[in-house]
C-alpha cells in the first residue's frame, strides 16, 4: 500500500515512512492511496465473531500487504485485549463504551495498536531508535504513556501546560518512569502543540532524533479506530438490528472518530449517518445543518484530522454533508447533556460523551436506531462531573494507584532549544 499526503506536494510513502514520519514533508497528513473493501460475505456471520477476529480482518485488509499476517495477529491480540461493549440504553439508543482499556479512554485502542506497530517497524529498521512527541491536556498523555511503557527502541516525551491538569491527570503519565519523559511547559496547550508541530517539521532535529507523534496526526493512531464501527455492526446484528438503519454519534475534538467512521464506510461498514457532537468552530461551520457552499480550508485552528476528512470526500462539501452532520454543544450545553442523559436514560456519561447521546435524542426518528460512542470513563472528568451531578463518582483502581506515586518531570519554556536539550539528554543515557 502507498500513502499520499493530503497536501499532495510530497511523493507517496511506504507504511513505515507514513507511520514513523507521521507528518509529510509538505506538512500534510498521510492517507492510504486506495481503500480496500471488506467482502460482503464477511457480514453474513459477523455477529458470531469476536472483537479480535473482527479487528484482525479489518487490520489485514488495511495492512496485510506490508505486515506479515502472524505479526499482525499478535499486534491485534496485544493491543485490543479488552472489551468494547454495546450497552442498550433504550429501545433505540445504544452506548458503545470505549473506555474499558487500561487508561479508561478510547485512545487506548489506537495508541496500543500504534505502539506495537512501532515496535515491529523499529525492529525491521536495523534497530533505529524512535522518539515520540505528544502534547496533551490529559487523556492522550496517559494512553500513550501506558501503551509505550517499556517498549524497546522508543522514548516518549509528553508535553503538557503548567497549571492546566489536575494532580490525578498528571499522575497517570508523570509517574510511569522508564521510557516516558513528562515535560511541563510554561505556557498553554497551544504552545505545547506548536512546539511539537515545529519539532516534527524540523529537518535537523528529525535527522538527530527520528521524531514522530502518537496523537491522531499519526495515521497509525486513526486506522485502528475503524475497528469499533465494525464491532458495533456485529453487536447490532446480534441484537437483530440492521446497522445501515443505525446512526452513529460521537464526541469530536480532533475528528479522529468522525474520520474513522467515514473510513469504515469506505471499507464497507454498513453504518448510517455520522454525527459529530462538537463545540462551536470550523467543523460546526462546515457540517452543521443548513450550511451550504464550499467547506472552510484546513488552516488555523482546524481540528487535526480535518484534512483527512476532507480528502475522504475529495473536497466535495455536499457529499460530506450527506453523510456527516455536526451537532453543536457549548460548555453549558455539554453539562446540560449530562443531566438530560441521566434523567432520560439513567446513564452516567462525561460531558462530551453525554453530548453524543444527546445528539441522538435530538435527531431521533421513527424506525431509526442510534449508537453513541462513549469516549472516556466519567471519572476522567472527576471534578467537573461532581460539580454537574452533585454526586460522588467512584474512582476506578487504575486512578487510585497512580495517586500514590511520585511525579517526576522536566520543566521548560515553550522553545525549540529547550526541547532539544531534553531530547539530547535522554538520548545520550
Amino acid at each position: 500500500m502507498q500513502y499520499y499526503s493530503t497536501s499532495e506536494k510530497s511523493p507517496d510513502a511506504t507504511l513505515s515512512q507514513a507511520i514513523v514520519h507521521c507528518v509529510a514533508p509538505d506538512g500534510g497528513l498521510y492517507m492510504p492511496r486506495t481503500w480496500p473493501v471488506v467482502p460482503k460475505a464477511f457480514f453474513n456471520n459477523i455477529d458470531q465473531l469476536s472483537l479480535l477476529d473482527i479487528a484482525y480482518v479489518v487490520a489485514n485488509q488495511l495492512l496485510g500487504d506490508d505486515v506479515d499476517g502472524a505479526v499482525l495477529k499478535t499486534i491485534v491480540a496485544d493491543s485490543m485485549n479488552f472489551r468494547i461493549p454495546l450497552v442498550r440504553l433504550s429501545d433505540n439508543i445504544f452506548a458503545l463504551e470505549l473506555f474499558h482499556g487500561p487508561t479508561l479512554s478510547f485512545k487506548d485502542v489506537g495508541t496500543r495498536f500504534l505502539a506495537r506497530l512501532y515496535r515491529h517497524l523499529a525492529s525491521s529498521s536495523s534497530g533505529r531508535h524512535i522518539n515520540v512527541l505528544v502534547a496533551t491536556t490529559g487523556n492522550s498523555g496517559s494512553a500513550i504513556a501506558s501503551a509505550f511503557k517499556g517498549l524497546e527502541g522508543v522514548d516518549v516525551f509528553i508535553l503538557y501546560p503548567r497549571g492546566r491538569l489536575s494532580r490525578m491527570q498528571e499522575a497517570q503519565f508523570a509517574t510511569i518512569g522508564e521510557n516516558t519523559h513528562p515535560i511541563e511547559v510554561r505556557g498553554s496547550i497551544d504552545d505545547c502543540n506548536r512546539l511539537v508541530d515545529t519539532a516534527l517539521l524540523d529537518s535537523e532535529l528529525n535527522a538527530m532524533f527520528h521524531l514522530t507523534s502518537a496523537n491522531s496526526l499519526n495515521l497509525g493512531r486513526v486506522l485502528p479506530q475503524i475497528v469499533y464501527f465494525f464491532e458495533a455492526c456485529a453487536r447490532l446484528k446480534a441484537a437483530g438490528i440492521e446497522p445501515s438503519e443505525t446512526d452513529f454519534a460521537m464526541p469530536c475534538g480532533n475528528l479522529s472518530n468522525v474520520t474513522a467512521a467515514a473510513m469504515a464506510r469506505r471499507m464497507g461498514a454498513p453504518i448510517g449517518s455520522i454525527i459529530g457532537a462538537c463545540t462551536p468552530g470550523i467543523f460546526a461551520d462546515m457540517a452543521g445543518d443548513g450550511v451550504s457552499g464550499p467547506p472552510l480550508g484546513p488552516t488555523g485552528s482546524s481540528p487535526a484530522n480535518m484534512p483527512r476528512l476532507l480528502a475522504l470526500y475529495g473536497g466535495d462539501a455536499d457529499a460530506l454533508r450527506r453523510e456527516v452532520h455536526a451537532e453543536v454543544f457549548t460548555t453549558q450545553a455539554q453539562e446540560d447533556a449530562v443531566r438530560e442523559v441521566y434523567s432520560a436514560l439513567g446513564y452516567v456519561a462525561e460531558p462530551r460523551s453525554a453530548s453524543a447521546v444527546s445528539a441522538l435524542l435530538r435527531r431521533s426518528r421513527p424506525g431509526r436506531h442510534g449508537v453513541a460512542l462513549i469516549n472516556t470513563h466519567p471519572a476522567k472528568a472527576l471534578d467537573r462531573m461532581t460539580a454537574i451531578t452533585g454526586r460522588a463518582i467512584e474512582l476506578p483502581l487504575q486512578f487510585t494507584r497512580f495517586m500514590a506515586r511520585t511525579v517526576v518531570k522536566d520543566k521548560i519554556d515553550p522553545t525549540l532549544p529547550a526541547l532539544r536539550k531534553i531530547l539530547l539528554r535522554h538520548n545520550q543515557q
